[in-house]
């Protein structure tokens, strides 16, 4: 695994860390702090947190869970201040565990702007989450 797969299935903060074996103690404890960080700012509860880590993402589509995915992305430099997906920090974090044309393959479906950076984000994840496998 890289940091990239854990930023967006660490979603789930705490709870999953006990699960990650393969990174390293600073990445887990970056990841606490930018989940903790995350749930202060968007106000996300932690039923909503437990159903992003796991996959249940109807039930946890609502603005807290988009807004912390976004917040957790920028943390992570995967989407910017102003709300654009940096692809290319994307595929970078990626391409340590996958081959470049598969991930590339993947960022054309979920690689895409939405209306705001809080959609951008939670739809790169949901979209990651329903292809990951083909990687």
């Amino acid at each position: 695994m890289n940091l990239f797969v854990l930023a967006l299935t660490a979603a789930a903060a705490l709870v999953l860390l006990a699960e990650i074996n393969a990174f390293t103690l600073r990445q887990q404890k970056m990841v606490s702090i930018y989940a903790l960080e995350c749930m202060a700012e968007t106000g996300i509860d932690v039923a909503s947190i437990t159903k992003l880590r796991d996959g249940d993402l109807g039930a946890a589509n609502d603005r807290a869970a988009k807004c912390f995915m976004k917040c957790f992305f920028e943390k992570e430099s995967f989407i910017d201040g102003e709300g654009f997906l940096q692809l290319e920090n994307i595929t970078a974090a990626l391409e340590k565990d996958y081959e470049r044309a598969k991930i590339e393959e993947m960022l054309v479906k979920c690689g895409v702007q939405k209306e705001d950076p809080c959609e951008t984000a939670f739809h790169a994840y949901e979209c990651y989450h329903d292809h990951y496998q083909n990687l």
